[in-house]
């Protein structure tokens, strides 16, 4: 991952990545690779076994100047022994001005540092574009606007060929831009609008269904959940659908605005948990949050999961290695990051408003929940 507002990696790399053309990380299946496993064969295998640059098999795949024929043919002939054929992704690459694509993110840099939503969704990403020989841009920027004006300078200097965006608000005003300004863009979110974008949909209904099914089967019928922002929609989304399922389920729910910050986690639970009725579970919107709340629980004398059952929206390490283990629901966010990588290329080749349901959260029962407390 390139850091904030460079491009160093594209730059040392000079004709490696110049003008590639990609057919890029696209791949294969390779024969066994001493695991009896098979694995993809990649550009970069190619380059390798050939002794050449990596920029030269592109020229020669993707029938350009700048190598011999005797050079083209080699590539060519190794390509088709190896089968190696691009995939959609790999043709939208080849199309592209910069093969770089764009991430602005609008939120505490503290924050994403220490939050595993980002850092796994980030390495996903990473890793696909690696596979494909191309870039991240990546910016950490203020929450008052500022990420627009850094989308919009981007966009007309063209160093990107589409964004992915987080966090969606409701009346969004970055995806309105980014199709005035005629960019390629995929939105990471529980929406399913039809507003002619592309869209990698989590809806939340599956990860509620788990945690709830999950404490219901543990006899909780009166729970508490501290959010991330309400000013997210797929926070909305989710204090909807929790609570409608809730109700279906004759489970109390108290809803709680948080921030996903530790500190944020810490107070209010801390308030629940010294209410004359305190829930006999809670959920928290990330593994900050409920590491928080594991400690105050503790701080408290509040047994874990005798007295209160702590769970997470997302899981992390964090959450593994806590003590108790926090049950949290596995995300899959590096595989999301994989999807949405993979998605905005083809964006960008030209399939149109794409949407394509994200991978399947799974529950990960740790030994912070268990059988409610009996009055």
């Amino acid at each position: 991952m390139t850091t904030p507002g460079s491009l160093a990696d594209d730059e040392r790399s000079g004709g490696d990545r110049a003008g590639g053309g990609n057919a890029g990380g696209e791949s294969a299946e390779d024969g066994p690779a001493g695991s009896g496993g098979r694995r993809r064969v990649t550009i970069s295998d190619l380059a390798r076994r050939l002794h050449i640059s990596k920029a030269s098999v592109s020229y020669a795949l993707n029938g350009r100047a700048g190598v011999s024929e005797e050079t083209r043919q080699r590539v060519l002939d190794l390509a088709e022994e190896l089968g190696f054929h691009p995939n959609s992704a790999a043709v939208a690459l080849s199309a592209s001005r910069t093969r770089t694509i764009g991430i602005v993110i609008a939120r505490d840099p503290a924050l994403i540092s220490t939050e595993a939503f980002y850092m796994r969704t980030l390495v996903g990403i990473e890793q696909y574009l690696n596979e494909v020989d191309s870039s991240l841009l990546l910016r950490l920027t203020g929450e008052h606007g500022e990420d627009l004006d850094v989308l919009r300078r981007w966009s007309r200097q063209g160093r990107v060929d589409g964004f992915i965006l987080f966090d969606e608000h409701d009346d969004d005003p970055r995806i309105p831009l980014l199709k005035e300004l005629g960019v390629p863009v995929v939105v990471v979110s529980s929406n399913d609008p039809d507003d002619e974008v592309g869209r990698l949909i989590s809806s939340p209904i599956e990860t509620v269904a788990l945690l709830l099914d999950h404490l219901a089967e543990l006899g909780h019928r009166d729970i508490a959940h501290i959010s991330g922002p309400f000013t997210f929609v797929h926070e909305q989304l989710r204090v909807r659908m929790l609570q409608e399922y809730a109700d279906r389920r004759g489970i109390a729910v108290r809803h709680v605005e948080g921030s996903y910050r530790y500190d944020d986690g810490a107070e209010l639970t801390r308030r629940l948990l010294t209410d004359p009725n305190p829930p006999t579970a809670i959920v928290l919107g990330n593994d900050l949050m409920a590491l928080a709340a594991l400690r105050v629980a503790t701080e408290l004398g509040t047994k874990v999961p005798d007295e209160v059952s702590i769970l997470a929206w997302d899981d992390s390490p964090l959450c593994e290695l806590a003590g108790p283990g926090i049950t949290a629901v596995d995300q899959k966010t590096m595989e999301r990051g994989r999807a949405a990588a993979d998605l905005l290329l083809r964006v960008a080749g030209g399939e149109p408003d794409l949407h394509e349901e994200a991978p399947a959260g799974e529950l990960r029962v740790r030994e912070s929940s268990g059988p409610a407390p009996k009055n």
